[in-house]
């Protein structure tokens, strides 16, 4: 574990760059088991059995183990949370409150995450499916769970359906535009009344083109009046506010039938209104256009997208910075051409992912010298788990899920430790900060604490076979010899499950020393306690 962790950590002094001597790598890829733990973690948020460890050592190993992942009910589960997280759709609170729609105030978490989760299961489904991923702009369904089919007007497409999340069709005349005709996605991108869909129509620029227009530098001139008439007068005169305003209006004109005459009535947010896409004549009075394409229809929004060349590249870098653990660069575009590349073949997000799988930069495994200060700021390779995988990591080993209330802990921040380990709530923070800290080792620290006597309590009192995470043998686990062999297998086989990776004589033998010590004061279930938490909280865990 040691010199993995200062080989992913070590800095050196820059080397000269203007030598013409060969340069060796910057990194070293993973070993067969840690590569497969990250595509694992990747795919499915699962750790490999031992099983699928002994198989990512044959050749071909993890390309099959990587397919085999695809069709893992896992995999849909984790994109959820991937698109959810990188789109910061689970706010703690929305616009409007449970209780506007006749719920209880205490479901709030399942209210929020409800409408939150929409968008992220319509693009999940198309991906697990392996649906052409144009679908999640084009498609006339949605995904729906009891709660939104009892609020939205809605009808499932299989009644006898009896999943958490169905496909269900909208029936309030929205046109067929995927997550775009969402009710989940505009309610928590919401509009103010004179604010005329401007902030939504740079959120979609934002999310699928990856086209930031607030990335635009822009000198405002003739803004001399801030009422509302004043700024809708520079919009069409300032050339600052042209800049923008000029591709962002018409895109905002396409989806009036979202605007809401009321901007705190829940009803007004999450229905469609056909008859006011005509609005925008009186509110941007800009004609509704894609980017200099005049539309006729909001139908063709969606189609626009999905025909718009920054669609899969922006796809592909979002892709690749969440898989490689880092923002993208310029130095990177010509990979990311490709990688778009492979993703329009045949529009497969699935053969996106194999692509991404594939490169250099996802299958680093620690920085070795010589290596310029630039190359390790643009190498990670040591990625630090989100909130939602660790939590389903623990879960996976352990059972133990951490909730209070009905929400999950490591998923908001009203009760829960999502910002303390990092995570974006949407509002105050907006960007992940996924690295060590000391708020993210106290709460690992409860975590792991939690996992661990949760398992531990419930292995030891099972039959042998059935257990969780303690291995089957020997059959008395309260027992057994610590100085003896037995022990020695019985920690190997949790460093290979937890870790991946194989246990060294000195590690082994701090841990022999822990568990003696807590056996002799408080008995066997304590000290097996103890040894899991110190597992779970090792770097070698929550990295990966």
């Amino acid at each position: 574990m040691t010199l993995w962790w200062l080989l992913a950590c070590s800095t050196s002094t820059p080397t000269d760059t203007a030598t013409d001597a060969p340069r060796a790598p910057i990194f070293v890829p993973l070993d067969d088991a840690r590569l497969a733990r990250r595509v694992s973690i990747d795919l499915r948020a699962r750790l490999p059995t031992e099983a699928e460890l002994a198989q990512a050592a044959e050749p071909g190993g993890i390309d099959t183990l990587r397919d085999q992942w695809f069709a893992d009910p896992g995999f849909e589960a984790h994109l959820v949370d991937l698109f959810a997280e990188e789109w910061l759709l689970r706010l703690d609170t929305l616009r409007v409150k449970p209780t506007e729609f006749g719920l209880d105030p205490h479901d709030g978490y399942l209210f929020t995450r409800s409408f939150g989760d929409e968008p992220a299961r319509l693009i999940a489904h198309v991906v697990a499916q392996d649906r052409p991923y144009t679908e999640i702009v084009t498609a006339d369904y949605t995904l729906a769970d009891d709660v939104l089919l009892s609020l939205l007007p809605l009808e499932l497409e299989d009644a006898s359906d009896t999943a958490a999340w169905r496909v269900a069709r909208y029936t309030d005349g929205r046109p067929a535009n995927g997550i775009l005709a969402t009710s989940g996605m505009w309610l928590r991108f919401h509009t103010t009344i004179f604010n005329y869909n401007r902030g939504r129509a740079a959120t979609l620029g934002k999310l699928l083109l990856c086209y930031d227009v607030a990335a635009r530098p822009v000198v405002f001139q003739g803004v001399t009046e801030e009422s509302t008439e004043g700024l809708e007068a520079a919009i069409t005169t300032d050339p600052g506010c042209i800049a923008c305003h000029a591709s962002l209006d018409p895109l905002a004109s396409t989806l009036f039938g979202f605007w809401p005459y009321e901007d705190l009535d829940g009803r007004e947010l999450t229905v469609y209104h056909p008859e006011r896409e005509g609005l925008w004549l009186d509110a941007t009075g800009t004609a509704p256009a894609y980017f200099g394409t005049p539309l006729t229809a909001a139908g063709q929004l969606g189609l626009m997208v999905a025909a718009d060349p920054r669609f899969p590249q922006c796809s592909a870098r979002r892709a690749a910075e969440r898989l490689w653990g880092r923002t993208t660069t310029t130095a990177d575009d010509e990979v990311v051409e490709s990688l778009g590349a492979a993703l329009t073949s045949r529009w497969s997000y699935q053969d996106l992912l194999r692509a991404v799988l594939a490169t250099d930069e996802y299958r680093a495994g620690a920085l070795v010298d010589p290596a310029t200060d630039t190359e390790r700021e643009a190498t990670r390779p040591v990625r630090v788990l989100s909130p939602n995988t660790l939590h389903d990591l623990v879960e996976d080993a352990t059972g133990f899920r951490w909730t209070y209330g009905g929400a999950d802990q490591l998923d908001e921040d009203s009760t829960g430790y999502r910002a303390l380990l990092g995570g974006a709530d949407g509002e105050a923070a907006r960007v992940p900060w996924l690295e060590p800290s000391v708020s993210r080792a106290y709460a690992i620290r409860r975590l792991a604490q939690g996992g661990a006597a949760y398992v531990v309590g419930n292995d030891l009192a099972a039959e042998p076979a059935a257990r969780r995470l303690l291995p089957a043998e020997p059959a008395d686990l309260a027992a057994i010899d610590p100085a003896g062999p037995e022990f020695e297998a019985a920690v190997q086989s949790l460093h290979r499950r937890l870790h991946g990776v194989t246990a060294d004589a000195e590690t082994l033998a701090g841990e022999r020393e822990l568990y003696v010590a807590i056996l002799g004061t408080e008995g066997a279930e304590s000290a097996w306690s103890a040894i899991v938490t110190v597992l779970l909280r090792d770097p070698l865990f929550w990295t990966y």
